[in-house]
């Protein structure tokens, strides 16, 4: 009987997989980091694979990638073996390379030679030697059969990394200390509220203009919500246009740039609404970077909500702080009627 190939998929992961889990420390490293253990000949054609899967690309204005790809000679696997994103890859049957020689040890010799003259050459497991960790192994015989294997799962592989991004990302964010009496006092006030980390605090409240300006210092990461009752955006003009006239209305000396403004229709948690990214920038100072806007209408408060996340980090990468934003940005909710 012929086994489909996604269950193939599965049963890869599952002979790479390791039991007892839980008697393991947790990985380290940085969660937007992928370590890949590689080759120097190899590296360049194993970049162009992963790029495939990791092509989402933040301009702040310079354009940034959500993951940062780190190459390491195979001699560094032992040191790294904990790390949350890793990677062993190679390319060729050339036990001299020492790439290819350590993906052998790593899947034993019939795996391996699975993975050289057979059709999957993209193993993807959880927890393989620490707990939270994500590891990979791409094998084949060229970097065009990796290629073909790989394109077929890029999206699931993506959202398996973006979910454990955000969980290791919530429980440093929210797990420990959270600024709960900020967040009952909005929602007393307001009938909404968000999970707020700790050490950060309201900038500035205007409830005449149903206005709230949340955030922290260096990096400089800022939260503000508005509202208006109704239905303020009934399509992606109106929102459009809603958006792009905010920052210079709230915050008065803050604009968007046209470069990379794009608004497009999203689901944000329960609601349909409207998604807007771009640049923002100064009109006092020489100071920018990349903003995302929510904006959606709840029935149950009869509200439009327009949720503005900002970062300022000058000379330093954000994609990492603005994916917090986005984390805190999602963990909005309104009174249950």
């Amino acid at each position: 009987m012929m086994i489909p190939r996604n269950m193939v998929f599965l049963l890869s992961v599952l002979l790479i997989m390791t039991s007892g889990c839980s008697t393991k420390r947790e990985s380290l490293g940085s969660d937007n980091e992928i370590i890949v253990i590689a080759s120097i000949e190899d590296q360049e054609d194993i970049r162009d694979v992963l790029e495939i899967i990791f092509s989402d690309t933040l301009y702040t204005p310079e354009p940034e990638s959500f993951y940062k790809i780190k190459f390491v000679n195979p001699k560094g696997f032992k040191n790294l073996k904990r790390q949350t994103n890793l990677a062993v890859a190679s390319i060729g049957d050339d036990l001299l390379n020492p790439g290819t020689r350590l993906v052998k040890n790593l899947l034993g010799k019939d795996r391996y030679e699975e993975t050289i003259h057979g059709g999957e050459h993209f193993i993807l497991t959880k927890n393989q030697f620490a707990n939270g960790q994500l590891f990979m192994v791409l094998s084949g015989q060229s970097k065009e059969d990796i290629i073909q294997d790989v394109r077929g799962k890029a999206k699931w592989v993506k959202s398996r990394f973006n979910e454990n991004f955000n969980r290791k990302q919530k429980k440093f964010l929210f797990d420990q200390m959270r600024r709960k009496d900020v967040e009952e006092k909005i929602m007393k006030k307001y009938q909404w509220s968000l999970k707020i980390p700790w050490g950060w605090e309201i900038i500035k409240e205007n409830p005449d203009s149903n206005w709230i300006w949340l955030g922290r210092e260096m990096p400089y990461q800022w939260v503000s919500v508005h509202w208006e009752e109704g239905l303020a955006s009934p399509d992606s003009l109106s929102a459009a246009d809603f958006g792009w006239n905010f920052p210079q209305k709230f915050y008065r000396h803050i604009r968007y740039h046209p470069y990379q403004f794009k608004i497009q229709q999203t689901d944000f948690l329960h609601w349909t609404g409207w998604k807007i990214t771009g640049i923002w920038e100064s009109a006092e100072e020489a100071q920018g970077g990349p903003f995302i806007s929510y904006i959606f209408f709840d029935g149950v408060t009869d509200r439009t909500y327009h949720l503005n996340l900002l970062i300022f980090y000058p000379g330093n990468n954000k994609s990492i702080f603005l994916r917090q934003l986005d984390l805190i940005a999602h963990s909005f909710h309104v009174r249950p009627d």
